[in-house]
C-alpha cells in the first residue's frame, strides 16, 4: 500500500514538473513594465483606478518580496535574470562588469549572468525585444545589444519617465514586440525628495496609474491584448525617504498581471520572489532560464479563483507626526465598496469596531488603526501614531542647525561656530525642522530633557538617514553613525524616575533622509517620544 502510494507522488511529481519545464507558450506577447520603488503599499494607498481595474480583471500578488538589501541594482537585476544576487554576482549600486567580488555562477557572451532577454534571444532569434530605460545605472547590467531598439538614459542623455512611456507605448502599437521591457525611475526619485508616505509620492504612482490606463486603452481598442499579457511590478519599496532596510514597506512589491489566459480577480495568496518575475516571462513566451536560476513560473496567477478578494489597506492622513490643534484626520480606501472601521486605543480594529463616517479630530495622542473591509473580506491593518501638537510656544525640543556639513560620520559639534539656525520644535524629528525635504549636506543637534515616570528598564529605538546617535545623561545610548539608508538601532537600559538630559545628534549626506526616536517602558509598544513626554 505504502508503495502505490509513492509511485502515485512520484508520478504526480513528475507531472508537476513536466509542467514547470513545458515551453509552449501561454502568450505571444509579454508587456513587462517596472515602475522603481512603486511598493505593494504604494499602490493600495494611491489613487489608482487602471491598477485596480486591472487587478479585478486580473490578478495580483501584494506579497512579492525582493531581495536584501533593498535597493536597486540587485533587485533589478534579479528581476530580469530569475536569480538571486548570490548567483548574478551583482550584489550592490557599487557593481561593475569589471569590479565586482561575486563571479556571476554563468555568463553570457560578454561575461555578465545571462538575462531573461539573452535567453530569449538564443532560444527564439527571431523573436523581437525592445527595451526603453529610464535609469542610466540600470543598462550596464545588461547585454543591450540583444535589443532590437531601445531608448535609455545614459550618462551624456537622461531621458524623463514621460519621453521613456511615450517612445515605448508608441513603438509598440507600431511594432508589437514579443518582450517589451520599461523601467521607470520616477517613482523612486519622488520617494527620496518627497518621502514614500507623501502625497507626492502618491501623486507619482497615480500619475504612472493614468499612462498605463491611456495605454491599456489603446491595446484593447486595438483588440491587441487577445494574445499577451501585461506584467506590472517594482524593484524595491522604500520607507520614509529612502530603502535598503529590512522593514516590509521596503520588501515587498506588487506583481499585477493582465491578460491572456490570467484569472480574473485572482489574488495570489503565496509570497513570491522578485526572481519569480523572470521565470513567469520565460514560462509565457516559452524558453528557459539556465539551470541556476531560481525562480518559480506564478502559477497562481492563472488558478481557479478563490473567495479572497483585492481590498487595499486604508491610507490615514495626515500619515504621521504632528496633528495641528484642530486638524482633522481623514481614512481612505481606494477601492469602490469598501467599509473602513478603526480604533484609538490601540487594539486592532474589527468590524464591530467604530465605523469611519468622516474626518474627526484626536482626542490626543494616540495609535489610529484602520482596516477596510469589502465581500466580507479585509485589508491589512493600517497603523499610524499621531500626535497631538501643543498650544504654540510650547515646543520643547531645542535644535541647532549646520548647513554644509559635507562629512560622511557626525561631526564634532563642540567645534562648530555659530549655528545658522537656532530654534524649538515639538519632538526629535526633522518634520519641523527649517530644511527643504530634498535639502542635502547639513548637521543638527536635538536637546531636551524627557521625564520617566517609573524608575525601570526602557527600550528605545534610533531610526535615521544618515547618520545618528542618541545620549542620555552625556552617555551615547545608540550609535547609528555614518553615511547610510534608513537604518535603525535598539537598546535597553534602566532609567530612574525623574528627568533625564536627551540629545541626538544627525546629520544628512546625500539623497534620502529623515530622523525618529521612539521609546517605551519593557513589555509595551514602541512609540515617538512625544511633546508631553519632555519637560516644558
Amino acid at each position: 500500500m505504502k508503495r502505490s502510494l509513492f509511485c502515485v507522488f512520484a508520478a504526480i511529481a513528475i507531472i508537476a514538473t513536466s509542467c514547470c519545464q513545458d515551453r509552449t507558450p501561454r502568450a505571444k506577447h509579454v508587456i513587462f513594465l517596472g515602475f522603481d520603488a512603486m511598493s505593494a503599499i504604494g499602490i493600495q494607498r494611491a489613487e489608482t483606478p487602471t491598477f485596480n481595474y486591472m487587478i479585478e480583471n486580473g490578478a495580483v500578488s501584494l506579497d512579492t518580496r525582493c531581495g536584501r538589501e533593498t535597493s536597486s541594482s540587485q533587485n533589478w537585476m534579479s528581476m530580469v535574470t530569475g536569480a538571486p544576487f548570490e548567483m548574478t554576482g551583482v550584489t550592490s549600486n557599487d557593481w561593475r562588469p569589471d569590479s565586482y567580488s561575486i563571479i556571476p555562477a554563468t555568463a553570457n557572451k560578454i561575461g555578465i549572468f545571462p538575462t531573461m532577454f539573452d535567453c530569449l534571444r538564443e532560444q527564439r532569434p527571431d523573436a523581437r525585444m525592445e527595451a526603453y530605460i529610464e535609469w542610466a545605472g540600470e543598462t550596464r547590467m545588461y547585454d543591450m545589444s540583444v535589443f532590437d531598439k531601445t531608448l535609455c538614459s545614459d550618462h551624456q542623455t537622461e531621458y524623463n519617465a514621460e519621453q521613456i512611456l511615450d517612445a515605448a507605448f508608441e513603438s509598440y502599437l507600431e511594432n508589437e514586440p514579443e518582450l517589451l521591457f520599461v523601467s521607470i525611475d520616477l517613482t523612486d526619485a519622488a520617494g527620496h525628495s518627497k518621502g514614500h508616505e507623501s502625497q507626492g509620492f502618491f501623486d507619482a504612482i497615480h500619475r504612472m496609474d493614468e499612462r498605463v490606463g491611456e495605454f491599456l486603452k489603446e491595446l484593447e481598442s486595438r483588440n491587441m491584448l487577445k494574445d499577451a499579457v501585461i506584467i506590472i511590478t517594482a524593484d524595491h519599496g522604500g520607507i520614509n525617504f529612502g530603502h535598503g532596510g529590512d522593514s516590509m514597506a521596503e520588501l515587498q512589491i506588487p506583481v499585477i498581471m493582465y491578460g491572456k489566459g490570467v484569472t480574473k480577480g485572482k489574488v495570489m495568496e503565496h509570497a513570491n520572489m522578485i526572481y519569480d518575475n523572470a521565470a513567469t516571462v520565460a514560462g509565457l513566451l516559452g524558453f528557459k532560464l539556465p539551470p541556476e536560476c531560481r525562480g518559480k513560473f506564478m502559477m497562481q496567477a492563472f488558478e481557479p479563483k478563490t473567495n479572497v478578494c483585492y481590498v487595499p489597506v486604508p491610507l490615514v492622513t495626515p500619515f504621521k507626526g504632528i496633528v495641528k490643534n484642530g486638524e482633522k484626520v481623514s481614512i481612505t480606501a481606494d477601492v469602490d465598496g469598501a467599509e473602513i472601521y478603526y480604533t484609538l486605543d490601540g487594539t486592532t480594529p474589527t468590524s464591530e469596531s467604530t465605523r469611519y463616517e468622516g474626518p474627526f479630530e484626536l482626542p490626543q495622542s494616540c495609535v489610529v488603526q484602520a482596516i477596510a473591509c469589502r465581500n466580507g473580506n479585509y485589508s491589512q491593518v493600517a497603523s499610524n501614531f499621531l500626535a497631538v501638537s501643543r498650544v504654540e510656544g510650547e515646543a520643547s525640543v531645542q535644535y541647532k542647525l549646520y548647513k554644509n556639513y559635507m562629512g560622511e560620520v557626525l561631526p564634532d559639534f563642540t567645534k562648530f561656530g555659530r549655528a545658522d539656525a537656532v530654534g524649538y520644535v515639538s519632538n526629535f524629528s526633522l518634520q519641523e525642522l527649517p530644511v527643504e525635504s530634498s535639502e542635502d549636506h547639513y548637521a543638527a543637534i536635538f536637546s531636551s530633557n524627557i521625564i520617566i515616570p517609573e524608575s525601570g528598564n526602557y527600550d528605545f529605538r534610533l531610526t535615521s538617514d544618515d547618520g545618528s546617535k542618541l545620549i542620555i545623561d552625556n552617555s551615547v545610548v545608540i550609535d547609528n553613525d555614518g553615511s547610510h539608508s534608513m537604518n535603525l538601532k535598539n537598546r535597553r537600559l534602566y532609567l530612574e524616575k525623574g528627568s533625564h538630559i536627551i540629545k541626538i545628534e544627525y546629520f544628512e549626506d546625500c539623497e534620502g533622509q529623515g530622523l525618529s526616536l521612539e521609546f517605551a517602558p519593557v513589555g509595551m509598544p514602541l512609540r515617538p517620544v512625544l511633546p508631553e513626554d519632555l519637560e516644558k
